[in-house]
């Protein structure tokens, strides 16, 4: 950091784009090395290089290791004069080390609008629900349960049960089963029993509208990332820590971490960061380098 017209700068990116992603290459290669088999690298970059760090991620994580590509929608509409469309959006690249990293599979909630659509049924107690076939798709096996006869009928051709047709039986007897004027059988599943929906590749997290760094994230966005790709055991990383939201959110999910900066102006906000939320238990260690 510096001052310049008597403001504090926190932080400077002079480089041109060769140097810069030389710079980002030695750090990318020693990221992976510390990385453990089960970890996952999850880059934030602007879409002008986010290309550039696509081809060398993939050549030191390996194109098989890469898993998605994330637009994040960080603002509000542009209406700037030039001959282009708005851009409201960044990118974050999401890699792992092997096919052996860790996913909980975080789901989030339907709001209001969404479960009214997906759930458009209603029964005798004004629960919300759907009905799904007692089939999927796959050609049956007419040695295993899955291919046999219920109520003397097979499954349609090409697809399979679900589960032993003696479960269904069980479904019946509980109403669990939705039988049509036709005497089709479908499956019941009940909003309120629903895990949530499975989170797709395009993010609205905007950033915050006060920031008290000049690249604060998101922070509901950085505690969605632990939460999917991390355990309590797991040690997260931020090579780049900024203002310290990672190490909130770490803080905030019960995980060990290590945040890094070589901003005296980014130290200090993370130092106060955690005096504002209580957290005292971290060493600091300054590291020096020729």
């Amino acid at each position: 950091s510096r001052e310049k017209n008597g403001d504090v700068i926190a932080y400077e990116d002079n480089l041109d784009i060769d140097e810069f992603l030389n710079f980002m290459y030695k750090r990318l290669i020693l990221i992976y090395e510390l990385l453990s088999d089960c970890g996952s690298l999850y880059v934030h970059i602007d879409i002008k290089m986010g290309h550039y760090f696509k081809v060398m991620l993939d050549e030191i994580f390996g194109e098989e290791n890469f898993k998605n590509h994330i637009s994040r929608i960080k603002s509000n509409p542009k209406n700037f004069k030039r001959s282009a469309y708005g851009n409201q959006t960044d990118m974050i690249l999401f890699y792992t080390k092997t096919s052996k990293n860790i996913w909980n599979d975080i789901r989030v909630e339907y709001d209001e609008s969404e479960l009214k659509f997906h759930f458009s049924k209603k029964d005798e107690n004004g629960r919300l629900y759907t009905t799904v076939p007692l089939h999927a798709p796959g050609e049956a096996d007419i040695n295993s349960p899955s291919g046999q006869l219920w109520r003397n009928m097979p499954p349609p051709k090409g697809r399979h049960w679900r589960t032993n047709p003696k479960n269904f039986d069980i479904m019946d007897a509980n109403g669990l089963i939705e039988w049509s004027s036709t005497g089709n059988p479908r499956i019941k599943k009940y909003a309120d029993e629903h895990k949530g929906k499975k989170i797709q590749d395009v993010w609205t997290y905007k950033d915050p509208q006060y920031p008290i760094y000049p690249t604060e994230k998101n922070i509901n966005m950085l505690d969605i990332i632990i939460k999917q790709s991390s355990n309590e055991s797991s040690i997260i990383m931020d090579c780049f820590a900024g203002s310290g939201t990672t190490l909130q959110a770490a803080i905030n999910n019960g995980r060990q971490f290590i945040g890094i900066d070589n901003s005296n102006t980014s130290i200090n906000v993370i130092n106060q960061r955690f005096k504002n939320i209580g957290f005292n238990d971290y060493e600091y260690i300054e590291l020096q380098h020729n």
